[in-house]
């Protein structure tokens, strides 16, 4: 049989154009920055200025256009491949400002370690794409090429430390790892297609609305577990986690901050449109009264993640790996948002991204000034002192790690508290009360540092580096102060954007 292309699929209208320039500008700022990275402007730290505000500009310019021409009305493009709706605005909008802040913070710190090379910015420019279309696309093919786009890109980000073992080693463990994830999303494609004879998830939905027993072939079943732990390979949910750790070392801090941030909502968002399709209203809460396989695996992994992200976090003395545990359990927490469903917990799920990119990137941010080279000195005992020695730095941390922890007043104690509630009345209660049980486990390792940079004196392990030519990453961090406190205070505004994302 051979197969034709439909033109009426290539043709895009005025409309069509508009709500694909996001993705336009991103393209163009790549290729714009990567061919400004051949040109020399001058000696010395400011040599990358040009260079990084262009890339900003564009960055910036995405996250504008998104925000000024959202819309409700959701846009199908290139025949059901993609779809342009309010939910993909949304996560635009936030991916385009975590990695405007990631930039910012990078341009000093990039320059301390002797790594500003020019390619980083049309990398983090063409991950940052993956990640827009990530929640945009509604085919599970173009799922898995945007999946990559942003995967590749990462991998090279990681290992921006040429000439450091460690980086190599992370790079190239993250590398794999994310080669077997590919492997088994595809092979989960597979079968599925096998199953429903189509990958667009909108096709996908209409043949389970019309024949609900579908969700009973086991080669359905097969294909959608397989699809899901591809996607828990990404997020590092226990047991697929393994990678976490080490990568999160490895890797420049942050390049950490952006994984551990922008990637986890980008996945978030395309496993959102996977359940929205194969669970309709229900997801794969028990709302429906049946229950689902896949919420019983979510339910078990949502728990092991939770309990071993913060047990694990509690013998960690390197701040990195003490954060990537951290960012383990937040994985558990975002979860528990999968399992209440989209019409409760899908909106309070993109709320607890958009506090836990404030919050965590502001971390990572301090721990980025304060570092000395390639991040040796980011222990718990390298903190002694720091509320002595600078002030201002500790206050900022000690903020960022009360949100993690979930002390109000802070965006991360809004964050826990709705998308628990939410999750309670999905019928999920067991699972909310361990949860809330592991959180007061989390407030002891992050409290632990804040003793540190109070109570205790400096020590020959407190580092004095300080980052030169900072401005930009001391206003990250400030814009992130800001959000934490904000959000924890006024959180209305934003909840009440996020209703509509249950609509789409």
């Amino acid at each position: 049989m051979i197969t034709t292309i439909n033109s009426a699929n290539l043709f895009l209208s005025h409309e069509n154009w508009v709500g694909l320039m996001p993705f336009l500008i991103m393209l163009a700022g790549a290729m714009g920055s990567m061919l400004l990275g051949t040109f020399q402007f001058g000696h010395g730290p400011m040599r990358k200025l040009p260079l990084f505000l262009f890339s900003a500009l564009f960055v910036v310019a995405a996250g504008i256009w998104s925000a000024t021409h959202i819309s409700h009305e959701a846009m199908p493009l290139f025949g059901g491949m993609m779809q342009v709706d309010y939910f993909s605005s949304l996560f635009t909008m936030m991916l385009c400002g975590a990695t405007l802040l990631v930039m910012m913070g990078c341009f000093s710190y990039l320059e301390k370690e002797h790594i500003h090379f020019s390619e980083f910015y049309p990398i983090i420019i063409v991950s940052t794409l993956g990640m827009m279309l990530l929640s945009a696309v509604t085919e599970l093919l173009c799922i898995f090429i945007a999946l990559e786009l942003m995967s590749l890109a990462v991998y090279v980000l990681v290992g921006m430390r040429r000439k450091d073992a460690l980086s190599n080693e992370a790079s190239v463990k993250y590398f794999i790892m994310g080669g077997v994830a590919a492997a088994i999303f595809l092979y989960g494609t597979s079968l599925i297609y096998g199953a429903l004879n189509t990958t667009k998830l909108m096709d996908i939905a209409a043949v389970i609305a019309r024949d609900p027993s579908q969700l009973h072939n086991p080669i359905l079943l097969a294909g959608l577990v397989f699809v899901t732990v591809a996607f828990l390979f990404k997020v590092a949910v226990v047991p697929f986690h393994m990678w976490t750790p080490d990568v999160y070392e490895g890797a420049p801090t942050l390049v950490t901050s952006y994984m551990a941030t922008a990637l986890k909502a980008a996945v978030f968002a395309a496993f959102i449109r996977i359940a929205s399709a194969f669970y309709g209203d229900h997801g794969v809460s028990r709302m429906g009264g049946e229950t689902v396989l896949l919420h019983d695996i979510i339910w078990i992994l949502a728990l092991l993640t939770m309990v071993l992200g913060n047990f694990v976090a509690l013998a960690q003395k390197n701040l990195k790996r003490l954060l990537a545990y951290s960012a383990i359990a937040h994985t558990g927490y975002l979860l528990v948002g999968i399992l209440a469903g989209p019409k409760v917990g899908y909106s309070t799920l993109v709320f607890y991204l958009v506090a836990y990119i404030a919050m965590n990137l502001g971390a990572f941010g301090v721990l980025a000034i304060l570092s000395s080279k390639e991040d040796r000195n980011l222990t718990v005992e390298s903190m002694a002192g720091l509320g002595n020695r600078k002030p201002w730095t500790a206050a900022a941390l000690t903020i960022f790690l009360l949100s993690l922890g979930g002390m109000p007043p802070t965006a991360g104690f809004v964050a826990k508290y709705y998308i628990f509630s939410a999750a309670i009345e999905a019928g999920e209660t067991t699972l909310v009360l361990l949860g809330v049980l592991t959180s007061a486990v989390a407030v002891f390792y992050y409290l632990r540092i804040v003793v540190n940079m109070y109570m205790k004196e400096a020590g020959a392990e407190s580092g004095e580096a300080v980052v030169t030519n900072s401005a930009f990453a001391f206003a990250s961090i400030l814009v992130c102060v800001l959000l934490t406190i904000h959000l924890g205070l006024f959180p209305g505004q934003l909840l009440h954007a996020m209703k509509h994302i249950a609509l789409f």
